[in-house]
């Protein structure tokens, strides 16, 4: 059972990558390289991070890479190479016992599922529910319509389809917190509230979200009265009655021009050009939308960093919070921090009212 990200975890998923070598053939020959040491470094991190969970006894779940020998072809859309399943927060939730499967516009995710398909029949098996959208009709996007570059993308070009991100949701209890202009269609989101209607919708205003966005950054709670913030602007409105520990002195100022601009010049997550970029000036940066905050609560007591905060950490053992920290040398390069790249299945907590 499932109702706070802050509740004693018991079990959770870690993402995983391609192993080097796996797609060599899927990228241009001078891309081999870079690409393949961002893989050999990401899977290093990755399987510290299992051992650091299990030592501490938490039941570590793994997906399973899915290899592809070409592109897949759909009757309106190219899946050119299949993204690995690194980011499981983005398109999968779990509430209570539901296992909550949806779908964004990304095509290199629409089979994204099969990864964790023994997973999700392994709790299906032990009671849980299994719930997933319908599969759209996507079409081929521009890099230019990334969620985080545009929001156009599912007001204007697949406002029709029902397609949601996960991490737009926020757990509290009988409740959530959603930024409810997505990333994702309006009909995703009606679609949420109907298979969810145990929860309370509450929409994320006045906030540097500004109810958009993925909202697993910038804030996250330790127990049912405490946020820890790196601000108020972070900190959605019925959240902010709770106490406050503001951390913002500790972290450093969030800058996205720069990187937009080096991604948007490139020729995409592949290239040559933008792997020359990410590994001579964004390797090892975690700023982009303030990832210093996306982290995996453990306990009330215990929280889990991607990176080594030394001046954070001791702020907040003052408060009876102690860090520990994993590194992840490419969470900018996979647009996801370390709570993107886990997913809770078990805590031990029931559900009740926080806000």
């Amino acid at each position: 059972m499932i109702y706070t990200d802050y509740d004693p975890l018991q079990e959770v998923i870690v993402g995983d990558c391609y192993a080097p070598g796996d797609i060599d053939s899927f990228l241009p020959k001078e891309s081999v390289t870079g690409f393949n040491t961002i893989l050999e470094e990401t899977k290093e991190d990755f399987e510290k991070l299992v051992v650091f969970l299990e030592q501490g006894g938490v039941k570590v779940r793994r997906p399973e890479v899915n290899k592809y020998d070409s592109e897949l072809n759909f009757s309106n859309f190219t899946t050119k190479l299949p993204i690995c399943p690194i980011v499981p927060r983005d398109q999968y939730i779990v509430l209570g016992k539901k296992i909550i499967q949806t779908y964004t516009s990304y095509t290199d995710r629409y089979l994204d599922s099969l990864n964790y398909r023994k997973i999700f029949l392994d709790l299906f098996k032990q009671g849980y529910d299994w719930i997933s959208q319908p599969p759209p009709m996507l079409t081929d996007l521009n890099e230019d319509d990334l969620w985080y570059i545009s929001n156009t993308t599912y007001t204007h070009k697949l406002p029709n389809e029902i397609l949601w991100h996960t991490a737009t949701m926020f757990k509290a209890g009988d409740t959530i917190i959603v930024n409810g202009e997505g990333p994702g269609s309006k009909l995703g989101l009606e679609w949420m509230k109907r298979v969810l209607p145990e929860f309370k919708f509450v929409e994320n205003q006045d906030t540097v979200f500004r109810n958009y966005g993925h909202i697993d950054h910038g804030f996250f709670l330790i127990d049912d009265e405490t946020v820890v913030h790196g601000g108020i602007e972070w900190v959605p409105q019925p959240l902010r009655s709770k106490k406050l520990i503001d951390v913002k002195p500790y972290l450093s100022k969030v800058v996205t021009d720069n990187y937009i601009r080096d991604y948007v010049s490139s020729g995409g997550k592949y290239s040559q050009s933008w792997l020359e970029k990410y590994l001579a000036n964004w390797r090892g940066y975690a700023q982009e939308v303030c990832f210093d905050l996306n982290v995996l609560v453990l306990d009330s007591k215990n929280v889990l960093f991607g990176k080594h905060l030394p001046e954070l950490f001791a702020f907040l053992k003052k408060h009876g919070i102690e860090c520990h920290a994993i590194e992840q040398r490419h969470e900018l390069y996979w647009e996801g921090g370390i709570h993107c790249s886990t997913l809770d299945i078990k805590r031990k907590g029931e559900s009740r009212t926080i806000i």
